[in-house]
């Protein structure tokens, strides 16, 4: 059974349940202070000066003062605790949830902006820190307090907390009228702020090509359209909140001219009630209304406050569509990988891999081609375990890929993605990012091994220059060639690379070529070139088109056949078939 919210947020608030215990027995000693004030204040007021009673009049300006003090000093303690408890909070849950968010499939962050993952980790997650340290305490408080003065007028004037009590239940009313339509306009205005983070993330990391286009005036406009509406929904939650707070505060002022009225005639007609008790009575009237006033508060914070919470807990409760195995195998990989009959979409969407089969032996470089969006990267995500198949099987070195420790089986593979990243920091922090413990010697050698260490050294820093955002400082090709050292320096068991000579010259990728013949020995690499001539010294070649393997063989062996291979390697051929076929075509349209 599904936990509700309030059973999830004491979860998170469970660990610091001491802390929380101490900060409410000091907001609990601020509201006794407060509550004995208009004590005082009335003995001043009501007696002391009409009585012209110097001791007393100097007791209550003592005792005043005192309370004053000691109030001042425990609201610097509430403040601090409170501090503390929502650093704490706040902390604990960002971390659990980028935890979370680590263990999830790539599938996940396919289908969300980063914009709408921040905007939940930031801002949402700031919702439970002020649910927590002042909405959950104030409410207590507030209660309490309620509790506290309507047994104290009671006690003192039944009439007159009869008369209170009965104003009361109209405050919550606006409760049903505001409730649903504050909580809709809490959800729009934090799905739009998703939507603004992710409009800028999105154009802050496509600065160049946006400016390459001249769309900076475009974006702008953009932007501020998303601003607006989201203003927009600010201004109408906020005029809701304010009317409702307005009605709440005349309703208050209703009852209290109502029990100043009834007060008053008890005063005149009655000589047993003194101004002392009138001031007294209505300092407590006008207490018992403020905590009730600050109750419709904090359900104005509650609504807004779930909506954010909802969206905190919609992350952590997603689960990663790539299950790991804590009793995986750890094992060294032989690299023996298999494919039968494999079958496998995107979210239930159509075919991209359709019955796929094909074997790779340890030291066997396999390459696949064909058309953009035949199932090429999909079949190395799959040996990767970004996604699992939905059918077929799937082996390494003979056991299910999916018996595999996904940490043990991705750290024996390297894997250099058709789009390059490279992480703000040196050269040597990115290519040690595939090896943390990596030594300098081991960086220079994966570098040289990837045609990088020549270009790093004629940089001011060498190894310790600082590439910028994605390595923005470098070229497309430098860029590549750090991240294939990435790779390299992993000593991989598996290798892939998509596209992973794409941005290369054409010395440097002859050079690349070179070194990684050497690095592929003993290794299964899976190679995804449009390129034809990157693969020409493939072990196996496998055709895809539209999900189906075509053709499988070497390059010399493809070559001769007619078929799709022949036709991406020899675009003259290709256009004698295509004529052919055109004219068999029209022939057969006259015969008809």
């Amino acid at each position: 059974m599904r936990r509700n919210l309030w059973q999830r947020l004491y979860e998170i608030v469970a660990p610091y349940r001491g802390l929380l215990t101490l900060a409410s027995l000091t907001l609990l000693a601020l509201t006794v202070l407060g509550l004995v004030t208009p004590v005082w204040s009335a003995k001043l007021i009501g007696r002391a000066l009409p009585d012209k009673n110097a001791h007393l009049f100097i007791v209550c300006i003592l005792v005043l003062v005192g309370i004053q003090v000691a109030t001042s000093l425990i609201s610097f303690l509430y403040s601090y605790q409170m501090r503390v408890l929502g650093g704490r909070l706040v902390f604990d849950l960002r971390r659990r949830m980028y935890d979370h968010l680590q263990r999830l499939s790539l599938g996940f962050y396919e289908s969300r902006s980063s914009g709408e993952i921040i905007s939940r980790m930031m801002n949402d997650v700031n919702w439970v820190t002020a649910l927590v340290t002042g909405t959950a305490l104030n409410t207590l408080i507030s209660v309490f307090k309620a509790i506290f003065l309507l047994v104290v007028l009671f006690y003192d004037s039944p009439r007159i907390a009869t008369v209170a009590v009965l104003v009361m239940p109209l405050h919550f009313l606006g409760y049903f009228f505001f409730r649903e339509r504050i909580s809709h306009y809490a959800w729009k205005s934090s799905e739009k702020m998703s939507q603004v983070y992710g409009k800028i993330s999105e154009v802050l990391g496509a600065m160049k090509m946006v400016k390459s286009h001249s769309g900076e005036l475009r974006e702008s406009r953009a932007l501020i359209t998303q601003l607006r509406e989201n203003y927009d929904i600010g201004m109408y939650s906020g005029n809701l909140s304010t009317i409702w707070g307005h009605t709440t505060g005349n309703i208050s002022y209703a009852g209290q001219i109502l029990v100043m009225v009834v007060c008053g005639f008890q005063v005149i007609n009655d000589p047993k009630v003194t101004l002392e008790d009138y001031i007294r009575l209505m300092t407590y009237v006008g207490m018992l209304y403020a905590p009730v006033s600050e109750l419709i508060g904090v359900v104005q914070q509650i609504l807004p406050a779930k909506v954010g919470i909802r969206r905190v807990f919609e992350i952590m409760d997603t689960q990663p569509e790539v299950e790991d195995r804590p009793d995986g195998i750890r094992s060294a990989l032989q690299g023996n990988v298999v494919f039968r009959n494999v079958n496998f979409a995107y979210d239930q969407g159509d075919q991209v891999l359709k019955d796929v089969s094909f074997v790779a032996n340890p030291g066997e470089m396999v390459a696949f081609v064909g058309p953009s969006g035949s199932g090429k990267t999909t079949i190395a995500n799959l040996i990767a375990r970004f996604y699992d198949r939905n059918s077929g099987d799937i082996t390494i070195d003979g056991r299910d890929i999916q018996e595999f420790s996904l940490r043990a089986l991705r750290d024996q593979m390297s894997i250099v993605l058709q789009e390059t990243h490279l992480f703000r920091g040196t050269i040597l922090d990115n290519i040690r990012y595939g090896k943390p413990e990596a030594t300098l010697e081991e960086i220079e050698e994966a570098a040289r091994q990837a045609n990088a260490h020549e270009f790093i050294c004629t940089l001011p820093d060498g190894y310790r220059s600082l590439i910028g955002s994605s390595g923005a400082r470098l070229s497309g090709g430098q860029r590549q060639r750090i991240a294939i050292a990435r790779a390299l320096i992993r000593n991989p068991r598996i290798l892939v690379l998509d596209e992973a000579t794409s941005a290369l010259d054409t010395v440097s990728e002859t050079k690349v070529q070179e070194a990684l013949v050497h690095l592929m020995k003993d290794r299964t690499t899976f190679v995804i070139a449009h390129r034809l001539s990157t693969i020409k010294n493939a072990n196996k070649i496998v055709v895809l088109q539209e999900g189906h393997v075509e053709q499988v063989g070497t390059h010399d062996e493809l070559i001769v056949q007619e078929g799709l291979y022949r036709e991406l390697y020899d675009p003259e051929w290709a256009k004698k078939r295509k004529e052919e076929r055109d004219q068999r075509i029209e022939s057969l349209a006259q015969a008809s």
